[in-house]
């Protein structure tokens, strides 16, 4: 029941924290990015979902995990400090998942594989505002 609840409140939670952190450095560039990431993420879910290649494997791909780890690679090119916190709540986050049945530890780190081009994105994205600033 905790457990359920926990993994309930986690992502509005992250959300919060993730819009308070990023309120800064949400220029129209990192914005944009933001929106794309999310685009790219459920975009590849739902090219997942018509071709079923975690499916096929015995797998699930964990939307619950995209929801998540595009806001924790946001924050990683951010505030790389708070961002390594989010990443371990998330992997923790992970852990509640597991333990409740939701997501098994390969449905939740082959999403977060698929996720890593958003920091990608992110990075390139801040490093080249933070250039056009000086």
């Amino acid at each position: 029941m905790m457990l359920s609840i926990m993994a309930d409140l986690y992502s509005p939670l992250l959300a919060l924290c993730g819009v308070y952190y990023l309120r800064f450095a949400m220029t129209k560039s990192f914005a944009i990015a933001f929106v794309a990431g999310y685009l790219y993420a459920y975009g590849f879910a739902f090219i997942e979902l018509y071709f079923g290649w975690w499916q096929s494997m015995g797998a699930n791909f964990s939307s619950h995990t995209v929801a998540v780890a595009v806001i924790v690679f946001a924050l990683l090119s951010v505030n790389f400090k708070v961002g390594c916190y989010a990443f371990v709540s998330m992997m923790a986050y992970g852990l509640v998942m597991t333990l409740l049945e939701y997501h098994s530890w390969f449905d939740i780190l082959t999403t977060i594989l698929v996720c890593l081009p958003c920091w990608l994105l992110f990075s390139v994205v801040n490093r080249r505002a933070s250039r056009s600033s000086l």
